[in-house]
């Protein structure tokens, strides 16, 4: 009887997520962000192009969750000027990332659909497939599926994490700046110059390739 009763207490004083969006909007969501994301990649103006993902990080991605979920444990001995540069760091970093890969495709026959939703707490995995254009086709590889993971903050959805196959781009993220910081004998300061030069190198190759 103290046993079932300490569980209730638990469960009664457990905080719970009011969520405002169910399938239906999570759906509404992808479609939107996915047929935009595509249009955009479809421009033929670079700068527009580029100026627009920017635009779509800034508003759909939840680049501080992705922050400190990809310090981890080190995230605690930061103090908060540290935590203020690292996480404005920490997006450029995400918008220098894409920049480094080429963006010059055609869109033309670009298929997007949503498999399955699935809710866990306040946060979704939807899992999408897209279809590649005829072009990039390849034997076996006519589809690429990918599951983005979505959260709902402040009455808003956010991305957080995609994965292709068993890669998380979270995790992936976390393993690096874990490398990162280690390699700068776990020193916050010496980390954040090494984390800037890297974002640097990644701006200053984009200037180099336009």
């Amino acid at each position: 009887m103290k046993k079932f009763l300490r569980v209730m207490l638990f469960i009664c004083c457990f905080p719970v997520v009011a969520l405002s969006f169910d399938e239906v909007g999570i759906r509404e969501f992808l479609n939107e962000t996915g047929e935009g994301f595509i249009q955009t990649l479809g421009l033929t103006d670079k700068a527009e192009k580029y100026a627009r993902i920017d635009e779509m990080i800034d508003e759909h991605i939840d680049s501080e969750y992705m922050a400190r979920f990809s310090l981890g444990q080190y995230w605690r001995g930061f103090d908060e000027t540290q935590k203020q540069t690292y996480l404005s760091l920490f997006k450029r970093y995400l918008k220098s990332l894409y920049k480094t890969y080429p963006l010059d495709f055609e869109t033309d026959g670009i298929g997007f659909s949503i498999s399955t939703i699935t809710q866990k707490g306040n946060f979704w995995d939807a899992t999408c497939v897209i279809d590649l254009p005829e072009q990039y086709r390849m034997e076996n590889f006519e589809k690429v599926s990918v599951v983005f993971k979505i959260e709902e903050k402040e009455g808003k959805l956010y991305f957080i994490d995609l994965k292709i196959g068993e890669a998380s781009m979270l995790l992936t993220l976390r393993g690096r700046l874990a490398d990162m910081f280690k390699n700068a004998e776990e020193d916050i300061g010496w980390f954040l110059e090494d984390f800037e030069d890297l974002i640097k190198s990644n701006e200053q190759r984009l200037i180099l390739e336009n």
